[in-house]
């Protein structure tokens, strides 16, 4: 099986750019990204329908059937 490794952020994004405005944030704006970033990991058993799919951008509209084929 092929995995497909994606990494999404799941914090505010409103935060994140508010602590990036102000200079002294900037560093506590990385560690929040950092903080708030999880891996995702799907298997699929055709990554070339997958990747079709993404290059055709198609996947936004069929990404739960594409990924539930897995």
């Amino acid at each position: 099986m092929s995995k497909v490794v994606r990494y999404q952020f799941m914090g505010s994004w409103f935060w994140f750019w508010l602590l990036c405005v102000s200079a002294v944030g900037i560093p506590f704006a990385i560690l929040y990204l950092l903080n708030g970033t999880v891996r995702l990991e799907s298997e699929l058993s055709d990554p070339e329908e997958f990747l079709e799919a993404y290059r055709t951008g198609k996947l936004a509209k069929s990404r739960p059937t594409v990924l539930q084929k897995a």
